[in-house]
């Protein structure tokens, strides 16, 4: 009976706050707004960002779902309140998204800095203390899986921009990837050209619109300095045998990574071109038509690829480019050997 007094508790709790948004949206459309449009939209505005958060904290309090989304509720309250509410009236909305944004922008990145810090006692008795491996658990214990991994990227991009280009150190059990294959020598051209056709296009473009010029100039900006970032740190995360752990951890940089108990292992071989319309097979990395391979892994089963942005691929067989392949192909051979 109690349960049932809640959940219905509960609903009433849900239809008040649909009906409190439906009202909301549709009063700007109404003869009675006209005449009061001043007053009116700062009792929406007010409602938006106080009322409906308050409503959705009382919904959630007693339940397992994250009191952090309770940001979201408010992001979106800024959202609906720019979107219906006259822009003549937008004074204190204005006000608000200048002091909100860059308080919430803080409070985010302060959350994961100290969740990375209460994380870095468990962390130091582990093997390996790789800043990506420690970004991404902080982000996804902090917020929703795939929100937490869409900020472990950005953050990591800014970090693998700025931080020194020293190289991790390497031992019997790591390996480079990108020494011999010459892939930084060509995405470094490349990007050399994709700035000069930016500022082409943007001159271009500029002349039609100005703001369009801009937007697509900051897009392609931001497009090379993720590119470089991950070409930053192929340096600092190279692929890995964990033989404390039995696993193979094959890393493209940041850009993409996964995990492979040394029991999934079936084979490993030279790489042989692959059938094309093979979908349970990809390439470990992000630039698969320029990219080169020598080497191929395939699995007793399914695994996953873990690509940034939260980009998920499946695949039971993965080539890769290793720089000392023979003693890989080696190594791997043995742990496939001592699995029988």
């Amino acid at each position: 009976m109690h349960k049932e007094i809640k959940l219905n508790s509960n609903y009433l709790i849900a239809g008040l706050l649909f009906l409190i948004l439906s009202f909301l949206v549709f009063l700007p459309t109404t003869e009675q707004f006209n005449k009061a449009p001043s007053e009116l939209s700062l009792g929406i505005l007010l409602d938006l960002l106080i009322t409906v958060p308050l409503i959705y904290y009382l919904l959630i309090r007693k339940k397992n779902i994250p009191k952090f989304s309770l940001v979201y509720v408010f992001i979106i309250g800024i959202i609906l309140a720019h979107l219906i509410i006259p822009i003549e009236h937008q004074q204190l909305l204005m006000k608000i998204k200048y002091i909100a944004i860059p308080v919430l922008e803080i409070g985010i990145l302060g959350m994961v800095i100290y969740k990375m810090a209460s994380l870095r006692t468990s962390l130091k008795q582990t093997k390996e203390s790789d800043f990506y491996d420690k970004l991404l658990i902080a982000c996804q214990e902090t917020f929703p899986k795939f929100v937490g991994r869409v900020l472990a990227t950005e953050i990591a991009v800014v970090y693998y921009l700025f931080s020194r280009s020293g190289k991790k150190e390497n031992n019997e059990s790591s390996f480079t990837y990108f020494k011999k294959s010459g892939i930084k020598t060509v995405i470094t051209v490349f990007l050399v050209v994709v700035f000069i056709e930016t500022i082409v296009v943007h001159l271009l473009v500029g002349i039609w619109n100005v703001k369009v010029a801009w937007i697509l100039s900051i897009l392609g900006l931001y497009g090379i300095l993720q590119v470089t970032a991950i070409l930053r740190s192929m340096n600092k995360r190279p692929i890995v045998i964990d033989y404390e752990a039995k696993k193979l951890l094959l890393r493209y940089g940041f850009g993409c990574q996964t995990t492979i108990p040394f029991s999934s292992i079936k084979k490993i071989e030279k790489y042989h071109r692959q059938v094309k319309n093979d979908k349970q097979h990809i390439y470990l990395s992000l630039f698969d038509i320029i990219d080169r391979s020598n080497l191929t892994i395939h699995l007793h089963s399914e695994h996953i690829l873990n690509k940034i942005y939260g980009i998920d691929k499946k695949y039971q067989s993965i080539s890769l480019f290793v720089d000392e392949k023979d003693l890989f192909l080696e190594k791997i051979e043995k742990i496939v050997v001592d699995a029988v």
